[in-house]
């Protein structure tokens, strides 16, 4: 899978990081001779312009060559781009991110980064879950060599390196029709965005509560093409869930836009949690999903295991299957003993976060969707604000605030 970094800090504002590691540093490697450190990347779109290289390493006790190069090449494994520089102006003696610029180069759909340090630099390992994309490179001609690191196999490695780059990112406005939001007359929020590239992917609006910066509406809207127009509405209200003696609210949570149409109706919400199956255990990062009717009816773990799917969703994605048994081999949650953890999102100046609300037990069985429940209740009095993020296919995010204050009916 191919992860993806807003780039902030050492590797610029602005721009995108492609990587393949987990960011936890298992071990070094340098290699000899004329051989170097390759990893495959696929690009998020047509024509996204690489910039710089990231790598994660630091200098040998006793260089062999102060010198290295890195070389990008097509899926040919034809040459790109060349950059030659000392390590000692990037590397130290522990190892850190090094960016590394580079010409500015069009890349095609898929694209190789070859790191040669000529044996001067150890380049971070990661070893959780291989990726496949992690090779052994040589030049002249240009080549991939057979996998020949003994310590490590292939399909348990990652070098620490990436590729930053960019692409044109959207332009967007935002028109707020109202001041007053209620029930009965909900203030509509009009989107504009416009792309460059034509790559536009969905629209999230966030109502934000001026005084605590709580989340306490969003919505996801599928965008495309290069120009188009979105149209959102809140009608006061937030979302919380509840068992049968206790309500947490406002609830972060999200619509669903590329669910199969079979289960969307039940699958319409999913909503980030910590799950701890059982009193002393681990807690597991998931998402729950909930229907429209409010009914909670999936958890699927982070590593995309699921501990439980309701007998709606069952009938749809494995009609022979015997939901008493289903519930015996498969379902992991526990009534009276499994807690889920919930969260808001704050979204103020320095971002946006998610905070843990009160844990909340699982009341009944998995005949009876475990107790839980989404409901739609009524926002506090008060002023509120819309802002709206747009993502594009090149993985670029920008965010627009309305410029009026949306205040909430009693």
């Amino acid at each position: 899978m191919c992860l993806v970094l807003i780039a902030e800090g050492v590797l610029g504002e602005n721009l995108v990081s492609l990587y393949y590691d987990d960011g936890e540093l298992d071990d070094g490697l340098w290699i000899d001779d004329m051989r170097g450190h390759s990893i495959i990347f696929t690009a998020p779109c047509d024509n996204w312009t690489l910039s710089s290289i990231a790598i994660y390493g630091k200098r040998t006790a006793e260089p062999h060559s102060d010198m290295f190069v890195i070389e990008v090449w097509d899926e040919n494994l034809n040459l790109l781009s060349r950059t030659t520089d000392r390590s000692a102006s990037f590397f130290g003696d522990e190892f850190e991110w090094a960016l590394v610029d580079i010409p500015d180069v069009k890349v095609p759909s898929h694209f190789f980064v070859n790191f040669y340090e000529f044996a001067g630099v150890y380049v971070g390992v990661d070893l959780s879950v291989g990726s496949g994309r992690s090779l052994i490179a040589a030049r002249n001609p240009n080549r991939i060599l057979e996998w020949s690191v003994t310590s490590h196999q292939q399909n348990q490695t990652n070098w620490m390196i990436r590729a930053v780059g960019y692409s044109p990112e959207p332009l967007i406005s935002l028109n707020v029709s109202s001041s007053v939001s209620s029930s009965d007359n909900p203030v509509v929020i009009e989107l504009k965005a416009k792309d460059p590239d034509g790559n536009l992917k969905n629209a999230a609006l966030y109502i934000v509560s001026n005084e605590s910066q709580d989340v306490v509406w969003s919505e996801v809207k599928p965008l495309e093409g290069s120009e188009t127009e979105a149209r959102f509405s809140w009608p006061g209200k937030i979302i919380q869930i509840s068992n049968s003696s206790l309500f947490i609210a406002p609830v972060f949570a999200a619509n669903n836009v590329e669910i199969p149409e079979n289960v969307s109706s039940y699958l319409a919400y999913s909503v980030p949690c910590t799950l701890q199956l059982e009193p002393g255990s681990s807690s597991i990062s998931a998402i729950a999903y909930f229907g429209d009717d409010g009914k909670f009816n999936a958890l699927i773990d982070v590593l995309g295991v699921a501990h439980y799917f309701s007998k709606d969703v069952l009938n749809m994605i494995a009609p022979d299957k015997d939901y008493m048994n289903y519930m015996g081999n498969n379902i992991t949650l526990s009534e009276s003993e499994s807690i889920i953890v919930f969260y808001k999102m704050t979204l103020g100046p320095d971002g946006q976060a998610l905070v843990p609300l009160l844990p909340i037990g699982l009341s009944k069985s998995a005949l009876f969707n475990f107790g839980l429940k989404s409901e739609i209740a009524e926002a506090d009095p008060g002023e509120y604000l819309a802002a709206v993020v747009v993502e594009d296919w090149a993985y670029n995010s920008v965010s627009v605030v309305g410029s009026q204050n949306i205040v909430k009916d009693v």
